[in-house]
């Protein structure tokens, strides 16, 4: 880990990242991009990059000056000649809290710890380098004693529940703008993602928080959520898989999207099971990494033959079959991830099946955005898993049944007999249930290549 250097004229003087290279101007023209009302609180999961959002300034000072620049944060920086110096009481909100300032694996090194990261017009520092306050967002905290003492604002606010930092005051330099800053946040469900990613979060952890946390969850109610059942095991699946996630949750969507997309990049389906919101892994493998051990469960619910289905009527065969063409499968797949150690930039990652390009070409599709990843072995592990299904999956089969068969649920496993397709206690997953006016089920459902029950 690098050691944490000062930002170029905070504490140590020098140019500084935060002064702006505008042309000098009058202290009632304070400037600023990044004040939006009645934007998202964004929600961190794991160790994200978080950007600010202004909520409060007062104080602006600005003086004709020949002398030596200030030492704060965003000074001039010892530069003579300067026409001008500006300050400003400032107040940054980041995001949902409590969360912490210090644990991300790629932070600076300070003695034994670990102090994330502060990004500021194109340079990075510590958070223990820069100086600003920072509050992490505990329900009551305390108001700035700056802004106690001497905010014009008032009533004078402590923002509880939400991590926000102040500068008393923020030196800005030669010029009267707001620089760019960004903060690396240690967020919740931080640790849950197994030994070898202390800074991601379980993906089964971020579900059940997402879902039924009191004070910012969707408000799911938890006698719903399947927890001890198969969300522990899609959790067990997520650290063994190595599927670890750091999700910054910062625009509006339904929470139904945000769902969907962990399932998505988890290789996982959402179901609704009764009364009961289940996630359950695509995976038919022993998975054993990460300090923990994942074994799936492929017990069959039925055993299908002949009399047990409906007729679809015109003489068709009662199980029909649907054959991808090999040649236009994918076999190329890329995905886009937020790379923890080059910034939270987006990195793209690649997988491929080289004999079935050999064989039939390069098959690719466009990039699939993997943004709840910030490291790249999950990223990776993900595509594989993606790729493979989209390479490897490719019967489709659709029958009727009985309502006798109701209590049938997508992902359950049932074994296919029937003569005409040569099928013989094939192991088949359904992906979809339809049910029509009499009470008839018609059952879509996909091959479980290589499983044998």
């Amino acid at each position: 880990m690098p050691d944490g250097g000062d930002f170029p004229g905070g504490k140590g003087g020098g140019p500084t990242p935060f002064s702006n290279a505008f042309k000098p101007a009058t202290i009632a023209s304070l400037r600023y991009n990044t004040s939006q009302t009645g934007s998202p609180v964004p929600i961190c999961y794991g160790t994200h990059r978080v950007s600010i959002n202004l909520i409060e300034f007062w104080g602006e000072q600005g003086f004709g000056s020949a002398s030596k620049g200030g030492k704060g944060l965003g000074s001039s920086g010892g530069k003579k000649g300067s026409n001008a110096n500006y300050s400003v009481d400032v107040a940054f909100a980041l995001c949902q809290g409590p969360v912490n300032f210090t644990g991300a694996p790629n932070g600076f090194l300070n003695g034994s710890t670990l102090e994330n990261r502060v990004w500021a017009n194109g340079s990075v520092a510590g958070i223990d380098r820069t100086p600003v306050n920072v509050y992490d967002g505990n329900d009551g905290q305390a108001a700035d004693p700056v802004f106690v003492s001497s905010d014009t604002n008032t009533p004078v606010l402590g923002y509880s529940g939400t991590c926000y930092v102040t500068g008393t005051p923020l030196q800005l330099g030669s010029t009267p703008a707001l620089p760019n800053i960004s903060f690396e946040i240690t967020g919740f469900e931080t640790g849950t993602a197994g030994p070898d990613f202390p800074g991601d979060a379980n993906p089964g952890s971020i579900v059940t928080d997402l879902l039924s946390n009191p004070r910012c969850g969707a408000g799911f109610p938890a006698a719903n959520l399947d927890s001890a059942g198969s969300i522990a095991d899609f959790a067990a699946y997520c650290q063994a898989g190595q599927l670890a996630m750091s999700l910054l949750l910062d625009r509006q969507q339904p929470c139904a999207r945000w769902l969907e997309e962990i399932a998505q990049v988890a290789v996982a389906a959402v179901v609704w099971s009764g009364s009961l919101l289940k996630i359950i892994p695509y995976g038919d493998q022993t998975l054993s990494a990460n300090g923990a051990t994942w074994t799936p469960d492929l017990t069959w619910q039925y055993s299908l033959v002949d009399s047990d289905f409906l007729d679809f009527g015109g003489g068709s065969d009662p199980v029909l079959l649907v054959r991808s063409d090999p040649a236009s499968a994918t076999n190329w797949l890329s995905v886009e991830y937020m790379d923890s150690s080059n910034h939270y930039n987006p990195q793209l990652i690649s997988v491929w099946d080289q004999g079935l390009i050999d064989q039939y070409g390069l098959r690719s599709e466009p990039s699939v955005q993997t943004h709840e990843f910030t490291n790249p072995t999950s990223a990776k592990i993900s595509a594989q898993l993606q790729l493979q299904r989209k390479t490897y999956i490719r019967n489709t089969y659709k029958w009727k049944l009985g309502w006798r068969f109701s209590l049938l649920e997508p992902m359950d496993i049932v074994l296919l007999t029937d003569a005409t397709l040569g099928l013989s206690g094939a192991a088949v997953r359904i992906t979809q249930i339809d049910e029509d006016d009499n009470g008839e089920l018609t059952v879509t459902g996909e091959e479980i290549p290589g499983v044998t029950p």
